[in-house]
């Protein structure tokens, strides 16, 4: 490597250093109004992601997982769908950063797909629905 290239990479990682570890990387992100903190957020997630590959059978419940980190208590109200056709729905109250389970059911879902949705913020997953074994 040149002596050029060897200043230029020394240059550079000086200023990712005082940039990024440094009190001047706070006021920088003052000045835009960024944060270190973490924002506020909402997940749904299947408890076995492998169900949104292999589906599930018809009337078998779908285990979902929902974490509240919105920073207060919050009533989520869900609801399982296929196309316009309402499968189930329900409510769960998560306190601020907890996790709580949810087995959304499916009876009554024909094969195809089934999205599973939190009202409120519009996350949704979609796990295929399965014939059930005669």
């Amino acid at each position: 490597m040149s002596k050029v290239v060897k200043r230029l990479l020394l240059a550079v990682i000086l200023l990712a250093l005082l940039f990024g570890f440094s009190p001047i990387s706070h006021v920088l992100l003052r000045t835009v109004d960024g944060s270190f903190a973490p924002s506020p957020y909402s997940s749904l997630a299947l408890i076995r992601p492998s169900d949104a590959a292999t589906g599930v059978r018809s009337g078998v419940p779908v285990p979902v997982r929902i974490t509240n980190k919105t920073g207060h208590t919050k009533t989520y109200h869900w609801v399982a769908r296929q196309g316009s056709r309402l499968v189930s729905l329900g409510e769960k109250v998560v306190r601020t950063g907890h996790t709580a389970t949810i087995l959304v059911p499916s009876q009554g879902a024909v094969a195809g797909g089934m999205q599973i949705s939190l009202n409120a913020n519009g996350v949704f997953v979609t796990v295929p629905i399965l014939k059930p074994r005669r």
